[in-house]
């Protein structure tokens, strides 16, 4: 049999696309890293302090080094939380034991992460020991749903 140039080509590309290759670009490594505007919008809350579809907007910051799986949300400032990445965009946050108003005792637990070339998605639930706004009216829960829309370049998830 005689290998002609054009099959030497095809047979390398099949062999390197069933060795493992991957169709994204050589080299892509995934990055996350950068400022976010985050948009948290109030899914439930039973503290009594806001309105289901209330919302607002906090900047944020995301540390990532390209290609690490590890990285760290701030969500305005107040707050480091570490998260674990996935090479699809999926993430998780760790809990995050906060003060709410400086004295009540919450945590925030979170579900549903994922990232894009635009931003991310999230929820985060979070469960105070006592209502801060009805003295005396037990634990509560407020369940938000966060979108962070990227600034600058858009991430790389390969």
């Amino acid at each position: 049999m005689k290998i002609t140039r054009a099959t030497s080509v095809c047979l390398m590309s099949t062999l390197s696309w069933s060795c493992g290759s991957s169709p994204s670009a050589p080299g892509a490594a995934i990055r996350v890293a950068g400022a976010y505007t985050i948009h948290k919008v109030t899914l439930s809350d039973t503290c009594g302090g806001s309105q289901p579809g209330s919302a607002f907007d906090n900047p944020g910051e995301v540390r990532q080094q390209p290609g690490s799986l590890t990285f760290v949300l701030d969500d305005h400032g107040t707050r480091d939380l570490p998260g674990t990445l996935n090479r699809d965009g999926s993430f998780t946050l760790s809990p995050s034991q906060s003060l709410v108003q400086n004295t009540i005792p919450a945590i925030d637990t979170f579900d549903g992460g994922r990232f894009t070339t635009q931003g991310f998605e999230v929820r985060d639930t979070t469960d105070l020991q006592s209502n801060p706004v009805v003295t005396g009216g037990g634990a509560c829960r407020v369940v938000t749903s966060w979108t962070g829309t990227k600034q600058g370049a858009p991430n790389v998830i390969p």
